[in-house]
């Protein structure tokens, strides 16, 4: 759970930077898109979905395959597949950077329609994570576990504290 200012910045928590520079420091990463997320809505719920450097570099493998397979079948060109595929894949994608201390800004766009203002909730999903508003996390079912959501009632209940 960390605070987004007017501007949109927000920190990465440390412990998705370390499980960022473990997986991206793989080699499979091209040379300085070790700090590069891509961010897109998620296809049918009001969040954020992100993407590691080497997250991206496995889908854009994978969709350049499936763009060849299809193109060899139908005659479409190839460009014109990969095109439509990612416009499918990541709605309103961007790609964004963060810094050594994890700093970067969530494109406006993509805050707006997760409607994250004051705090960002981040949820680890394997190769992918989530951002959440903690406001409409509460009001979409399925959208998390429940020990997720329990986990980020304590965060905020922490800070409540804190003041």
């Amino acid at each position: 759970m960390n605070g987004v200012d007017l501007k949109g910045r927000v920190s990465l928590p440390a412990a998705f930077r370390q499980t960022i520079e473990i997986r991206c420091g793989s080699g499979k990463v091209a040379s300085g898109l070790e700090k590069t997320l891509r961010m897109t809505r998620h296809p049918s719920l009001p969040c954020i979905e992100v993407s590691d450097g080497l997250q991206i570099a496995e889908t854009e493998e994978q969709m350049t395959a499936h763009a060849a397979r299809v193109s060899e079948q139908t005659g479409e060109l190839m460009g014109d597949i990969l095109d439509r595929l990612e416009a499918e894949a990541f709605p309103l994608m961007k790609d964004v950077n963060f810094d050594a201390a994890g700093r970067m800004i969530l494109p406006e766009r993509l805050r707006s329609k997760a409607s994250i203002t004051g705090d960002a909730f981040f949820v680890g999903r394997g190769r992918r994570f989530r951002i959440w508003s903690p406001d409409i996390l509460r009001a979409t079912p399925g959208g998390e576990s429940e020990e997720v959501i329990e986990e980020m009632e304590e965060l905020l209940a922490k800070r409540k504290e804190r003041g």
